[in-house]
């Protein structure tokens, strides 16, 4: 389960559902934790860590030192759009992956699938769209938290509906591209799972 992408959404996902502008020191207390306990064993085994792990491991860290040393009044901007600089963070990871030629994606689909297949070019292609579509996912859920709060019309429909559906979809949509009910994408062709991850 550690090397799974749905362990790799834990934390974001404890964030996203404890945070508020009350608890948000708290919630990424508790995600800095859960990152910390996904990152230490690998690091311990020499597997190495996901572009997830260690933007979780930071992003929490930040936040966790901020809560500590800075004054509530100055961080009223970060309390009321915690959860949508989360998601945002997400989307460069997703995104960004792609665009420097490493998809967040590969790193879970290299513990399901050959070595002989990490290079090949349908791993490569289905590891990109896989990763392009969840940051798809998480721009749409970085946008409507920020309309929420900002404008604050459809409060609950944009903080919990969307992201619930939009991340659902995204889940269905990796399984029905890859053809598989479980673990990360890998190829069409192989007995490889699907990054399943679902993150809600």
């Amino acid at each position: 389960m550690r090397n799974s992408i749905a362990a790799g959404f834990a934390p974001w996902i404890v964030f996203w559902v404890v945070s508020s502008p009350s608890t948000w020191q708290w919630a990424s207390l508790v995600a800095l934790v859960i990152s910390i306990g996904l990152v230490v064993p690998s690091l311990r085994k020499h597997e190495g860590v996901s572009a997830l792990d260690v933007a979780g491991l930071v992003f929490f860290a930040v936040l966790s030192v901020l809560a500590l040393v800075v004054e509530r009044s100055a961080l009223e901007t970060l309390e009321n759009y915690a959860q949508a600089i989360s998601m945002g963070l997400l989307a460069v990871v997703a995104i960004g992956g792609v665009l420097i030629g490493r998809p967040f994606t590969a790193y879970y689909a290299r513990r399901e699938v050959p070595r002989e297949l990490w290079g090949t070019r349908e791993f490569r292609r289905i590891n990109r769209v896989i990763s392009l579509v969840w940051g798809a996912a998480f721009v749409v859920v970085a946008v409507a938290g920020f309309v929420a709060v900002r404008w604050s019309v459809a409060v609950d429909v944009l903080e919990w509906v969307v992201p619930a559906v939009v991340i659902v979809a995204a889940a269905k949509f990796t399984q029905a591209y890859t053809g598989h009910d479980d673990g990360p994408p890998a190829t069409h062709d192989t007995a490889a799972g699907t990054t399943s991850g679902r993150a809600s």
